[in-house]
């Protein structure tokens, strides 16, 4: 059983198109064997409701949440102690939007062989298209995840679109301390402490066109991954990444 997990904070929107597309892809390719969790980050807007009403369409579906709001990170631990299968795949709820859907194949095979597996837009035979705001700040972002952990050897630390196997991820979350978008690299962090085998597949990534809608906030969102490099760098050092 894979469980996709889908974080959403406020994106009544573009929440429905994306949602149906995805459920549409995982029901042709994996048939029974998935279940899609949509987990509300504490939204405010329509966002539940319009998941609600989706769920209620959709057997393989289902919706956990909280509130108030707590980030992706959270997000995704709280979804993943509410799964039982094998493997879980986590993605921003972007993804129809940003790339080929048949990576979420290339992810699952790659799951056989790894216990972390990341959809990195910045290798070799990634072809990627950014917004350069984003694609500046990703590039200073990357340089010093570089500088600060020069062991951790992965590309894109903090893509949206990652794999786990599901009993290694859960071991992982009892030692993480970050809940918005330093967890992912916080997970990688864990993963390299503790000796697990982590992936990097290319995906292709294109956010440069009209349909484009993220939630992100560059100078915000951007801060708090900044910040988290140093609260993660001495959690490292404390020695607190260790199972």
């Amino acid at each position: 059983m894979i469980h996709f997990v889908v974080p959403f904070y406020n994106n009544e929107p573009n929440l429905e198109a994306n949602v149906r597309a995805l459920h549409h892809f995982l029901k042709q390719h994996l048939g029974g064997g998935f279940e899609l969790v949509l987990c509300n980050d504490g939204s405010t807007d329509r966002s539940a409701e319009i998941a609600g009403r989706l769920a209620r369409s959709f057997s393989r579906m289902r919706i956990v949440g909280y509130a108030p709001n707590r980030g992706r990170g959270f997000a995704v631990r709280f979804a993943a102690e509410t799964c039982r299968g094998e493997y879980l795949i986590y993605a921003d709820l972007d993804l129809p939007q940003t790339t080929d859907l048949g990576h979420i194949l290339d992810m699952t095979r790659s799951l056989q062989d790894c216990q972390v597996v990341v959809g990195s837009r910045f290798l070799r035979e990634s072809e990627t298209q950014r917004i350069w705001r984003r694609r500046a700040v990703s590039w200073a972002y990357r340089l010093l995840v570089r500088l600060f952990f020069p062991k951790l050897k992965i590309k894109d630390p903090d893509a949206g679109f990652k794999g786990f196997r599901l009993d290694g991820l859960k071991l992982m979350n009892r030692l993480s301390c970050e809940d918005r978008w330093s967890w992912d690299l916080e997970m990688l962090i864990i993963a390299r402490a503790n000796g697990f085998s982590v992936a990097e597949i290319p995906i292709d990534w294109n956010e440069r066109h009209d349909r484009y809608v993220s939630s992100v906030n560059i100078f915000r969102d951007g801060w708090e991954e900044f910040t988290g490099m140093f609260r993660i760098r001495k959690n490292l050092k404390r020695g607190l990444y260790k199972l």
